[in-house]
């Protein structure tokens, strides 16, 4: 036999092995960023780590993944069966991937083929072979109605709102003050005439005359089951229902039987159904008389509380199995609540699961696999190398299970007091301090013990590296407990590696030119005439600032103001591209920051 022919023998072998063996997405943290390919059970990348993100192979051996900013579909080999040109594919549900391109919805079958045959304003997962559709109508705002496993129009999108089907029953609003259930043929099983109807389950709804309460739960027939008397109901799901009769959205929650006796008096701050008859009930824990933060116990569906208050969080049960976390680690526990000893316990707070004979660890926004004695089988390099000298070490900083944060470290300078200030610098921009009512920043430490009103993360991406020249982008998310949305900050920091020095915007441009002044002119010009920028508050543009933030690429300046500073919130970081060439009279071409970009 020739060698040609051996070696294509070969190569249709490993194909084969490929297309057959279990496949995981991992990630690896690069110069490039966080990025994930897929590894076998071994830890040995198969394909590698380009994608921004990743999903796990469906039954017919696609996979959903996100390069760059758009997303596709690849086998086996990592070759595309769909292109990488759509804004968004939700992962494979019940072997349907449903997308948006331009605005519009559709939907992938198991083979990556589109099988619906016009475009909806809104498509959710499927859910009993079936998905809720929704089309924006002129007049009438948005209607819903339901969409087949093959891709058809089952039931029109006429109705002002429609639920998932359960058992194959499904509760929708016809109009105000008029509500169905239906079987999958859109049969009505019964009419109900109330203001609000919802959470239907298990043969139950929530009904009142105002979403607002006092609520109660009518039966399939119609009866009334339990007279309205709750602020907040849920839906029933093994035999019982979270509710509250407080006004406070904070409740104390209980928990009641189909009778409406309560099996846990309205004592808890948190109550969460994690399936399999199990609770997790938490108790309110901090200073002050409105608890911030909770510690749960488990307790069963019949009334007994099976462990004491020891668990910070808690997942939902499969298989008799969930995770949780205390102060200081991430275990799976078992159908009583207690800690599975022959199972791996890590170091951090997250999420566990037994995925395809691996453990699956996201712990610290950090995700790994174990196998199920612990030992590591993958887990992403704390050092990104930036060229034959330089690398970046990931510190992590961790104080309290509530405060995360990773920062840099640059190493490989020639200098060691020149690598030293930068990194004490990098450090600096990192750490996150708050503020209390007056805008004083609190220098208290954090400690492990402290019951924290916010949460925060922080972590950090390349934006730029060119020889010596490294521009980097340092994050973090501030969310007060209970604020209706967090704050996102930025910082990108450019520095010199080879002298140690952060460059300011200042040093780019000559000295006796007025480079403000005309980079304030061209941020006007676009937010005036530029569609792009039609969002942006045109009265509270008043110029940049000295520290105005900015970032660079081989050909272009970037200015970006922090959300709020210009426009609304949604908009985030508001970012003004300006080429090189549009500047090129005021720019320093002997100075050293230019000369850093050029070399």
């Amino acid at each position: 036999m020739s060698s040609r022919k051996k070696n294509k023998r070969k190569e249709l072998k490993r194909q084969v092995e490929m297309i057959n063996e279990k496949l995981y997405p991992a990630l690896e943290n690069t110069a490039k960023g966080r990025l994930y390919g897929y590894m076998n059970s071994r830890g040995d990348f198969l394909i590698q780590p380009i994608y921004t993100n990743a999903y796990d192979f469906n039954n017919k051996g696609l996979a959903v993944v996100q390069y760059g900013e758009k997303f596709g579909i690849i086998n086996k080999r990592g070759e595309y069966v769909v292109k990488p040109i759509y804004d968004n594919i939700n992962d494979f549900k019940e072997n349907r991937a449903i997308f948006s391109l331009n605005n519009n919805m559709g939907v992938f079958n198991e083979k990556g083929n589109i099988i619906n045959n016009k475009d909806y304003d809104y498509i959710s997962d499927y859910n009993e072979k079936r998905a809720i559709i929704g089309s924006q109508t002129v007049d009438e705002g948005y209607r819903y109605g339901y969409l087949y496993f093959d891709g058809t129009e089952e039931i029109q999108p006429i109705y002002l709102d429609v639920g998932k089907f359960k058992n194959s029953i499904a509760l929708i609003k016809v109009r105000n003050g008029e509500y169905r259930l239906i079987n999958l043929y859109e049969q009505v099983i019964n009419t109900y005439n109330y203001n609000y109807v919802s959470q239907y389950g298990e043969g139950l709804m929530v009904f009142g005359n105002s979403q607002d309460g006092p609520l109660g739960y009518i039966d399939i027939g119609g009866q009334v089951v339990i007279p309205p008397k709750f602020k907040q109901a849920e839906a029933f799901k093994d035999g019982v229902a979270v509710v509250s009769e407080a006004d406070s959205f904070g409740g104390p929650y209980g928990v009641i039987n189909k009778k409406g006796e309560y099996i846990y008096q309205p004592i808890f701050n948190d109550i969460k159904n994690i399936g399999e008859d199990r609770l997790a009930l938490g108790m309110g824990i901090g200073e002050g008389d409105i608890k911030l933060r909770n510690i749960y116990a488990i307790g069963d569906t019949s009334g007994k509380v099976l462990t004491d208050f020891i668990y910070r969080y808690v997942g939902e049960y499969k298989d008799g199995l969930a995770y949780a976390s205390d102060e200081t680690n991430t275990f799976f526990i078992d159908n009583s609540g207690n800690k599975v000893t022959d199972l791996p316990s890590v170091s951090g707070s997250g999420e566990l699961s037994v995925k395809n004979g691996l453990i699956y660890a996201n712990i610290d926004n950090s995700p790994y696999y174990l196998d199920k004695s612990g030992n590591v089988v993958h887990k992403p390099s704390d050092i990104i190398k930036l060229d034959d000298k330089y690398s970046i070490l990931i510190q992590k900083y961790k104080p309290n299970i509530n405060y995360l944060i990773y920062y840099p470290k640059v190493q490989g300078l020639d200098d060691e007091n020149v690598e030293a200030e930068i990194n004490n610098r990098l450090r600096r921009f990192s750490y996150f301090i708050p503020e209390d009512e007056k805008g004083n920043q609190k220098n208290t430490p954090i400690t492990e013990d402290d019951i924290l009103d916010y949460d925060y993360y922080g972590d950090f991406s390349i934006k730029y590296f060119e020889k010596n020249l490294l521009g980097l982008e340092i994050e973090g998310y501030y969310y007060p407990v209970k604020a209706a949305h967090g704050m996102p900050i930025k910082k990108t920091p450019i520095i010199d590696l080879k002298t140690g020095k952060f460059y300011t915007l200042s040093d780019l441009f000559m000295g006796g030119v007025n480079w403000v002044g005309e980079l304030n002119n061209i941020i006007k010009d676009r937010i005036d005439n530029d569609k792009q920028y039609d969002y942006v508050f045109k009265e509270q543009f008043k110029g940049i600032n000295p520290d105005q933030g900015f970032y660079i690429d081989d050909n272009n300046l970037y200015i970006y103001f922090q959300p709020y500073e210009i426009g609304p919130y949604s908009a985030g970081f508001i970012t003004f591209k300006i080429p090189f060439s549009e500047i090129q009279g005021m720019i320093n071409k002997n100075g050293d920051f230019y000369k850093a970009l050029r070399s």
